[in-house]
Protein backbone atom coordinates (compact mmCIF):
# COMPACT_ATOMS: atom_id res chain seq x y z
CA UNK A 1 0.00 0.00 0.00
CA UNK A 2 1.56 3.69 -0.79
CA UNK A 3 0.55 6.32 0.94
CA UNK A 4 1.34 10.34 -0.12
CA UNK A 5 1.47 13.20 2.19
CA UNK A 6 0.79 16.87 0.06
CA UNK A 7 0.70 20.10 1.80
CA UNK A 8 -2.11 21.82 -0.20
CA UNK A 9 -2.75 25.17 -0.53
CA UNK A 10 -6.24 26.23 0.39
CA UNK A 11 -8.74 29.25 -0.44
CA UNK A 12 -12.06 29.12 1.76
CA UNK A 13 -15.46 31.40 -0.44
CA UNK A 14 -18.59 31.52 0.40
CA UNK A 15 -21.05 31.69 -2.08
CA UNK A 16 -24.26 34.49 -1.68
CA UNK A 17 -24.90 35.66 -5.35
CA UNK A 18 -23.36 33.88 -8.42
CA UNK A 19 -22.70 36.78 -9.69
CA UNK A 20 -20.35 38.44 -6.91
CA UNK A 21 -18.48 35.21 -6.77
CA UNK A 22 -17.79 34.81 -9.92
CA UNK A 23 -16.72 38.64 -10.09
CA UNK A 24 -14.76 37.81 -7.10
CA UNK A 25 -12.56 35.13 -8.70
CA UNK A 26 -12.46 37.23 -11.80
CA UNK A 27 -10.57 39.74 -10.33
CA UNK A 28 -8.01 37.43 -8.25
CA UNK A 29 -7.52 34.42 -10.89
CA UNK A 30 -4.41 35.20 -11.12
CA UNK A 31 -4.03 34.52 -7.19
CA UNK A 32 -6.28 31.92 -6.99
CA UNK A 33 -5.46 29.61 -10.19
CA UNK A 34 -3.33 27.38 -8.43
CA UNK A 35 -4.91 26.65 -4.91
CA UNK A 36 -7.94 23.82 -4.01
CA UNK A 37 -11.48 26.59 -3.53
CA UNK A 38 -13.54 25.11 -0.56
CA UNK A 39 -16.52 26.91 -1.38
CA UNK A 40 -19.72 27.24 1.50
CA UNK A 41 -23.06 28.22 0.57
CA UNK A 42 -25.70 27.04 -2.23
CA UNK A 43 -24.39 24.98 -5.10
CA UNK A 44 -25.56 27.04 -8.46
CA UNK A 45 -25.38 25.29 -11.90
CA UNK A 46 -23.95 28.84 -13.06
CA UNK A 47 -21.14 28.93 -10.59
CA UNK A 48 -20.19 24.71 -11.06
CA UNK A 49 -20.11 26.10 -14.92
CA UNK A 50 -18.36 28.86 -14.43
CA UNK A 51 -15.37 27.10 -12.19
CA UNK A 52 -15.33 23.95 -14.62
CA UNK A 53 -14.95 26.46 -17.69
CA UNK A 54 -11.81 28.10 -15.87
CA UNK A 55 -10.19 24.41 -14.58
CA UNK A 56 -10.67 25.42 -10.90
CA UNK A 57 -10.31 22.61 -8.70
CA UNK A 58 -13.39 22.82 -6.05
CA UNK A 59 -15.18 21.18 -2.89
CA UNK A 60 -17.91 21.99 -1.95
CA UNK A 61 -19.44 22.27 1.93
CA UNK A 62 -16.65 20.15 3.43
CA UNK A 63 -15.15 21.15 6.72
CA UNK A 64 -11.33 20.53 6.55
CA UNK A 65 -9.04 19.91 9.19
CA UNK A 66 -6.94 23.57 10.64
CA UNK A 67 -3.81 23.81 11.10
CA UNK A 68 -2.59 24.82 14.57
CA UNK A 69 -1.87 28.22 13.85
CA UNK A 70 -5.73 28.61 12.44
CA UNK A 71 -6.78 30.47 9.56
CA UNK A 72 -7.03 34.23 8.55
CA UNK A 73 -10.46 35.29 7.28
CA UNK A 74 -9.46 36.08 3.67
CA UNK A 75 -11.45 38.34 0.84
CA UNK A 76 -8.86 38.98 -1.46
CA UNK A 77 -9.32 42.52 -3.59
CA UNK A 78 -12.75 42.77 -5.12
CA UNK A 79 -14.14 45.72 -7.50
CA UNK A 80 -15.94 47.64 -5.13
CA UNK A 81 -15.40 47.89 -1.57
CA UNK A 82 -18.15 47.39 1.14
CA UNK A 83 -18.82 47.41 4.49
CA UNK A 84 -20.21 44.68 6.56
CA UNK A 85 -24.32 46.18 6.07
CA UNK A 86 -23.18 45.75 2.16
CA UNK A 87 -23.18 49.08 1.48
CA UNK A 88 -20.01 50.86 0.07
CA UNK A 89 -17.69 52.37 2.06
CA UNK A 90 -18.26 56.33 2.47
CA UNK A 91 -17.03 58.28 -0.55
CA UNK A 92 -15.57 61.99 -0.91
CA UNK A 93 -16.16 64.58 -2.20
CA UNK A 94 -14.77 64.08 -5.76
CA UNK A 95 -16.19 60.95 -5.45
CA UNK A 96 -13.71 58.36 -4.95
CA UNK A 97 -13.68 55.63 -1.90
CA UNK A 98 -12.38 56.76 1.59
CA UNK A 99 -9.05 54.42 2.45
CA UNK A 100 -7.54 53.58 5.68
CA UNK A 101 -4.69 54.80 7.04
CA UNK A 102 -1.00 53.51 5.75
CA UNK A 103 -0.25 49.83 7.62
CA UNK A 104 3.30 48.89 8.09
CA UNK A 105 3.99 45.43 8.05
CA UNK A 106 7.36 45.08 9.96
CA UNK A 107 7.72 41.51 10.07
CA UNK A 108 8.55 38.61 7.46
CA UNK A 109 5.34 36.92 5.67
CA UNK A 110 4.94 33.39 6.32
CA UNK A 111 3.41 30.94 3.58
CA UNK A 112 -0.40 30.94 4.52
CA UNK A 113 -0.67 34.37 5.89
CA UNK A 114 -2.11 37.28 4.14
CA UNK A 115 -2.46 40.62 4.73
CA UNK A 116 -5.73 42.56 3.55
CA UNK A 117 -5.66 46.29 4.42
CA UNK A 118 -8.46 49.11 2.45
CA UNK A 119 -5.37 51.07 2.12
CA UNK A 120 -2.03 51.87 1.40
CA UNK A 121 0.88 48.93 2.55
CA UNK A 122 4.40 48.94 3.39
CA UNK A 123 6.19 46.07 3.96
CA UNK A 124 9.41 46.26 5.01
CA UNK A 125 10.89 42.65 5.26
CA UNK A 126 10.16 39.74 2.79
CA UNK A 127 7.08 37.89 1.15
CA UNK A 128 7.77 34.41 1.00
CA UNK A 129 5.89 32.19 -0.90
CA UNK A 130 2.32 31.33 -0.01
CA UNK A 131 2.10 34.62 1.20
CA UNK A 132 -0.02 37.39 -0.08
CA UNK A 133 -0.51 40.81 0.46
CA UNK A 134 -3.82 42.34 -1.27
CA UNK A 135 -4.48 46.35 -0.76
CA UNK A 136 -7.48 48.62 -1.94
CA UNK A 137 -4.36 51.19 -1.73
CA UNK A 138 -0.60 51.30 -3.24
CA UNK A 139 2.14 48.68 -2.27
CA UNK A 140 5.46 48.94 -1.07
CA UNK A 141 8.20 46.09 -0.75
CA UNK A 142 11.17 46.84 -0.29
CA UNK A 143 12.42 43.27 0.85
CA UNK A 144 12.32 40.21 -1.13
CA UNK A 145 9.09 38.75 -2.61
CA UNK A 146 8.33 35.34 -3.66
CA UNK A 147 4.88 35.64 -2.64
CA UNK A 148 1.68 37.25 -4.26
CA UNK A 149 0.55 41.04 -4.63
CA UNK A 150 -2.38 43.20 -5.43
CA UNK A 151 -3.05 46.61 -5.66
CA UNK A 152 -5.86 48.39 -6.68
CA UNK A 153 -3.62 51.50 -5.43
CA UNK A 154 -1.81 54.62 -7.44
CA UNK A 155 1.13 52.54 -7.67
CA UNK A 156 3.32 49.28 -6.76
CA UNK A 157 7.45 49.79 -5.40
CA UNK A 158 8.78 46.56 -5.39
CA UNK A 159 12.10 44.88 -5.68
CA UNK A 160 13.05 42.36 -8.38
CA UNK A 161 11.00 39.10 -8.50
CA UNK A 162 11.10 35.77 -10.16
CA UNK A 163 8.66 34.20 -8.41
CA UNK A 164 5.77 36.52 -7.04
CA UNK A 165 2.60 36.99 -9.11
CA UNK A 166 2.22 40.70 -8.81
CA UNK A 167 -1.36 42.20 -10.36
CA UNK A 168 -1.78 46.02 -10.58
CA UNK A 169 -5.31 46.67 -10.80
CA UNK A 170 -6.22 43.32 -12.05
CA UNK A 171 -3.46 42.77 -14.40
CA UNK A 172 -0.73 40.77 -14.27
CA UNK A 173 2.98 42.24 -14.07
CA UNK A 174 5.53 39.75 -16.00
CA UNK A 175 8.39 38.80 -13.46
CA UNK A 176 10.73 39.78 -16.41
CA UNK A 177 10.03 43.06 -16.27
CA UNK A 178 10.97 44.21 -13.00
CA UNK A 179 14.60 44.59 -13.59
CA UNK A 180 15.44 47.44 -11.03
CA UNK A 181 16.61 47.37 -7.91
CA UNK A 182 13.42 49.47 -6.68
CA UNK A 183 10.27 49.21 -9.53
CA UNK A 184 7.84 51.92 -9.60
CA UNK A 185 4.45 50.46 -10.99
CA UNK A 186 1.83 52.90 -12.30
CA UNK A 187 -0.39 54.32 -14.99
CA UNK A 188 0.78 56.76 -17.14
CA UNK A 189 -2.28 57.27 -19.04
CA UNK A 190 -4.22 54.07 -20.23
CA UNK A 191 -0.64 52.26 -19.63
CA UNK A 192 0.92 50.53 -17.03
CA UNK A 193 4.71 52.10 -16.90
CA UNK A 194 7.83 50.59 -15.21
CA UNK A 195 10.18 52.62 -13.80
CA UNK A 196 13.41 52.87 -11.96
CA UNK A 197 12.54 54.82 -8.39
CA UNK A 198 16.08 55.36 -7.82
CA UNK A 199 16.80 56.70 -11.20
CA UNK A 200 13.63 59.27 -10.87
CA UNK A 201 15.01 60.75 -7.41
CA UNK A 202 19.24 60.93 -9.00
CA UNK A 203 17.08 63.02 -11.25
CA UNK A 204 15.72 65.58 -8.91
CA UNK A 205 18.96 65.95 -6.55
Amino acid sequence: MKCRQYNVKVFEVGVEEPESFIEFIEANYILIKNHLLSIKGNRSEKVISYLEEKGLRYVWNMDLPLPKRGVEELSLVSSALESGDGAKDEATADGTETLEPLKIVAKALRSGQCIEHNGDVLSTDRINSGAKIAALGSVVALGKVEGDISSAGECIIITPTKRGNILFHGRKIENEKLIYPLNLIRYIGEKIVIESLEAKQTKRK
